[in-house]
């Protein structure tokens, strides 16, 4: 209506419209250059203005490495210029390895876990460049003690947004999976099973720590977890008092059982994939009723470690494992194949779900030491990425990668956490993407915004992209100024990243002195002893004064005793009757119950008449 009339709208003057800053995306470009020190890569990353996030010229060696290379030199070049790697943003707000990672299907919001215990949600529409999440919440508070590893705390193990977009599921080491709305509220947790029922498909949900989430891809209100309980199960999010289908694993180890470690949908719904901690791929034709799966290949994996993925390639064809014994195996072309990642030294193999006897391609050399490590397909299936260990490898303390991370050191360490990019057919080595020294857990390609995500043991998450080929996504933030900060602007809890120092909370500034206890803490027998004869940290009650007084205190003499015995309470020796009847009046016209009726009625009238119930009563008895 402005434009035609030239009405205004508002009154005062019109604020001239924010106008992107595209110059910054300049200063996001990668560099090709070795990978700083461990030591020196955190001071590498700081930025010197206030509140803004490690924008970095990122450190990067862009060349693969050993046969690899030379068979994917020729065949590379083209993949190197179709990956959007050219520029690199670096989102730093966890303070532990980043576990879990996921992105709405429209590109605007992405959501992540952690082994800090925490989810965070970054919008990138509302973001500017100081990348900060407008949202952090803990998915399980208290952090109680995980199923799937009894030493260790809860953290998160994985978050999957929904194919709407409008919620997203968190899986930690609970029985209970947890689903929230887009903006991290919780909208309700499901429930958990009877662990002393023996047959599992009578429960109502896992007995075990969830340890993945995976949602059906046409039907939104489906979802599929997989536990250490050795079972899958089929949610419907309406319901959550009690699991749709229950897939009970059934493993040729002793006892029957093993750890479910992933699963999957395939892209058109009808085949479902799960990878095994006894080596074992499994997959299930979604309308069948699960006795046992369709198709299965024991020993796809190395016994023993944690085979942390599993997925299908967009078009179908290819199945692709991330497994714990460091390999990458692909099977053969089909209705779809497999691709699988251990955290032993291979990363990937590729299946032909029809024929799962043996892998179509085998990726080795790719170390792996978290049990969240993922693989991935590029949105047109021609790429398989995955992430590799670093010199700091972020593991949990007291499992099998901690021990599988000191084994690596005393062989000469591993290098720098990369991203590896393999071409499906074959799995020849297109490009190794150097990160960060940290290791590289989590990789995600989204096809709709075409940026490659990836969450790092530092706590950071890095954001690949190209400008030629990025559809908005972390671009919209890059061109945002951080807000400039007023003097006397109030700084709220969550924006200072520095302590709070109360020096008088320190012990050295208590008046029970210094550094002990006092005498109702925790310190040594002798030392309570001690304080008992200390004045100022034991207070005795004064006891009574006995004999003549001292001190300003008086003392009980004989006569006062004496004094005391003569006047005492006779109320002992007094008889009720007597002093009740003190208080009845002399005057027995004087009644105090009747004073209402004495102008009308002065001579009182009585019904001597007797009770006609109470002659009743009399009769009867």
């Amino acid at each position: 209506m402005d434009e035609p009339t030239g009405l205004p709208l508002a009154f005062g003057k019109k604020a001239p419209p924010k106008k992107a800053d595209t110059s910054r995306i300049a200063t996001t470009k990668r560099a090709d250059a070795p990978v700083q020190p461990a030591s020196k890569q955190i001071a590498a990353v700081e930025s010197e203005v206030e509140d803004v996030a490690p924008v970095r010229e990122s450190p990067a060696v862009e060349a693969a490495e050993g046969a690899g290379a030379g068979e994917a030199s020729g065949a590379g070049g083209e993949g190197r210029d179709e990956l959007p790697v050219t520029h690199e943003v670096v989102m730093k707000d966890h303070t532990k390895t980043v576990s879990a990672l996921s992105v709405d299907p429209a590109g605007a919001r992405v959501v992540s876990g952690s082994y800090d215990y925490d989810c965070k949600l970054w919008d990138f529409g509302g973001m500017n460049a100081s990348f900060k999440p407008f949202r952090t919440f803990e998915c399980r508070p208290g952090h109680q003690a995980s199923l799937l590893r009894p030493f260790i705390l809860d953290c998160v193990l994985d978050v999957q947004f929904s194919i709407t977009g409008d919620s997203f599921l968190a899986a930690t080491g609970s029985t209970q999976v947890k689903l929230y709305d887009r903006d991290g509220a919780e909208i309700c947790e499901f429930n958990k099973g009877d662990m002393y029922i023996r047959d599992l498909r009578n429960t109502d949900g896992h007995v075990a720590a969830v340890t993945a989430v995976a949602w059906h891809p046409k039907n939104h209100s489906l979802f599929l977890t997989a536990s250490s309980d050795s079972t899958l199960r089929i949610w419907d999010r309406e319901n959550r008092r009690k699991s749709k289908s229950v897939i009970v694993v059934k493993s040729k180890e002793r006892g029957g059982k093993t750890k479910v470690t992933a699963c999957a949908w395939s892209p058109d719904g009808k085949t479902i994939a799960a990878a095994c901690d006894d080596g074992a791929i499994h997959l299930w034709a979604a309308s069948s009723n699960f006795t046992r799966p369709n198709s299965t290949c024991e020993g796809a994996h190395e016994k023993g470690t944690i085979t942390s993925s599993i997925v299908f390639s967009p078009d179908g064809k290819h199945l692709a494992t991330r497994g714990g014994d460091g390999t990458l195996k692909r099977p053969s072309e089909a209705h779809s194949n497999v691709s699988s990642s251990s955290t032993d030294a291979s990363l990937r193999a590729v299946w032909n779900p029809k024929a799962l006897k043996k892998p179509l391609a085998v990726a080795t050399s790719l170390p792996s030491l978290n049990s969240e490590t993922n693989a991935v397909f590029s949105p047109d299936s021609r790429y398989v990425l995955s992430g590799t260990a670093g010199a700091h490898a972020g593991v949990l303390a007291g499992g099998v990668e901690e021990e599988r991370a000191k084994e690596l050191e005393k062989e000469g360490g591993v290098g720098a956490g990369r991203v590896m990019v393999y071409a499906t057919d074959g799995l020849q080595l297109v490009r190794a993407i150097d990160i960060s020294p940290f290791s590289v857990v989590r990789v995600l390609w989204h096809p709709r915004i075409n940026q490659i995500l990836t969450g790092s043991a530092d706590g950071s998450i890095h954001v690949l992209y190209s400008p030629a080929t990025a559809v908005k996504g972390v671009t919209l933030a890059v061109t945002r100024a951080p807000k400039a900060r007023a003097a006397d602007d109030f700084a709220s809890a969550a924006d200072l990243d520095r302590p709070i120092i109360a020096p008088h909370s320190l012990p050295m500034f208590k008046e029970d002195g210094g550094m002990g206890t006092s005498a109702g803490g925790r310190g040594g027998k002798r030392k309570r002893e001690k304080e008992r004869h200390d004045p100022q940290k034991t207070l005795k009650p004064m006891p009574p004064v006995v004999g003549p007084g001292r001190g300003g205190r008086i003392g009980a003499a004989a006569t006062q005793h004496v004094v005391q015995g003569l006047v005492r309470n006779s109320m002992r020796d007094q008889d009720p009757r007597e002093a009740l009847l003190k208080y009845a009046s002399a005057d027995p016209n004087d009644n105090t119950w009747t004073k209402a009726w004495a102008a009308t009625q002065p001579k009182p009238v009585f019904d001597t008449r007797p009770d006609p119930e109470e002659e009743e009563d009399g009769k009867g008895q």
